[in-house]
């Protein structure tokens, strides 16, 4: 009777971590992000939890450092999470390197956001890289674009 409850205990934990993956912090501070964030934009973070804004864009981006487009200068290579709410149902694809270049991953409309690339990796170049401090430009595609090379 005991090993029925220790089984029955730990599969309610392993449904509970399924149901619930993101801490509580994560989900409370990147879904309060996602509500005030306007339509139509793709928005990275500074920091894990969408903090630290650093910029938003509704277009394409080839170059998070110049001083043009929605992210800009000190922009590049600082992204630690980020959220997509936009509206046409398109993937933004994001890259390590300058005019939509290197390593990239995608982010699907339905994922919303991306509490922390810390977890993530970047692949599609050469080889994979980590995806935390590396986005350079990104750009909207169909996610059939994407393949199965999406951040989560």
């Amino acid at each position: 009777m005991r090993k029925i409850f220790v089984l029955l205990a730990s599969l309610g934990l392993v449904i509970t971590g399924a149901l619930f993956p993101v801490s509580a912090q994560a989900s409370t501070a990147c879904d309060n992000a996602w509500h005030n964030a306007t339509s139509g934009y793709f928005y990275a973070y500074d920091y894990i939890n969408c903090g630290g804004y650093l910029g938003k864009s509704n277009g394409n981006d080839a170059n998070w450092g110049n001083s043009s487009g929605g992210f800009q200068g000190t922009d590049n290579n600082r992204a630690h999470s980020l959220l997509h709410k936009g509206t046409s149902g398109m993937a933004v694809m994001v890259f390590n390197g300058f005019n939509h270049s290197g390593n990239w991953s995608c982010v699907k409309k339905s994922e919303y956001y991306v509490s922390n690339l810390n977890d993530d990796s970047l692949a599609g170049g050469a080889g994979s890289s980590g995806a935390s401090n590396t986005i350079s430009s990104h750009k909207w595609v169909s996610t059939s674009s994407c393949g199965t090379s999406f951040l989560h």
